[in-house]
């Protein structure tokens, strides 16, 4: 099948990373506004010339704030789409994604790739008999220089909200959030989140304040204690080491969305309403 990447910036570049190393789907045009030509892919500033190429699949990975005006032009010819996270700038605007998708019969993911995260794969299979008291996730970075569009909500919180749902396999019921403004007055930095779900807790919190990367998740069940380093791909059972399968979330995430495109099944990929019922909460 053949697939196109419409914006090369960091996320695009790693798209393109494990696309060249794809043998289901052949990479045959790339496009971004900005940059110039210096790949071995076909590459277009013009939009309307990368779209003529005969697509099967786009990916969406430019900034947040041209997801909707790409999206309006990719859907007109390409049939199945991976739009990055955040889907778009707000609730108004992804709702009119949703509504775009559906007039032109456009199967439509979301770039939630920590759900394929080695560590979450195995950990949703533990979680799978076991009832859940808490969940707890950190998320912190230094300062990204390479966003201007959007802060730590939308950049680190919209995974962390969409794992409680996708780890329990439950809505949240309520949500409490916080946020400071410590660098820039137009972005938050710094982020937390008191999430009610059904029959459990669950705290998130993201900061661009700390020179340490780190991504971790807690979770106390009436029978067990899991701890999972997602940087480390490290996944701990009571302590113990649970043996898992690594494999690059982004190449496990494209490998479901050429099944999306073939077979139209949706598997571990996040739809538009997964990304709706998130945004929700960040308003």
């Amino acid at each position: 099948m053949k697939i196109g990447i419409a914006g090369l910036g960091k996320m695009g570049q790693n798209h393109l990373k494990e696309l060249q190393k794809n043998e289901k789907l052949q990479l045959c045009a790339l496009y971004d506004t900005e940059l110039k030509q210096g790949f071995k892919e076909p590459f277009f500033n013009d939009l309307a010339k990368f779209l003529a190429q005969n697509l099967d699949i786009v990916i969406i990975s430019s900034p947040t704030k041209t997801h909707l005006d790409l999206a309006k032009e990719v859907f007109k010819s390409v049939k199945c789409v991976l739009i990055e996270k955040p889907l778009a700038l707000n609730l108004a605007q992804m709702q009119e994604i949703q509504n775009l998708a559906k007039e032109y019969s456009v199967r439509v993911a979301v770039g939630f790739s920590e759900r394929f995260n080695p560590c979450i794969v195995a950990l949703k299979e533990l979680l799978h008999n076991e009832k859940i008291i808490s969940v707890d996730i950190q998320r912190f970075s230094p300062y990204p220089q390479r966003i201007s569009d959007v802060g730590v909500l939308q950049d680190l919180a919209v995974h962390d909200l969409d794992l409680i749902g996708f780890l329990s396999g439950q809505g949240i019921k309520n949500c409490t959030l916080k946020k400071l403004y410590k660098k820039d007055s137009q972005r938050e930095d710094e982020a937390t989140q008191l999430c009610e779900c059904e029959g459990f807790l669950a705290y998130a919190h993201q900061s661009w304040n700390c020179e340490q990367k780190l991504r971790r998740i807690s979770v106390i069940t009436e029978n067990a204690f899991f701890e999972a380093n997602l940087n480390d791909f490290i996944l701990l059972k009571n302590g113990k080491a649970v043996s898992i399968k690594e494999k690059s979330p982004l190449s496990a995430e494209h490998e479901a969305l050429f099944e999306l495109a073939q077979q139209g099944c949706v598997n571990t990929l996040a739809s538009i309403q997964d990304a709706l019922a998130v945004q929700k909460w960040l308003e």
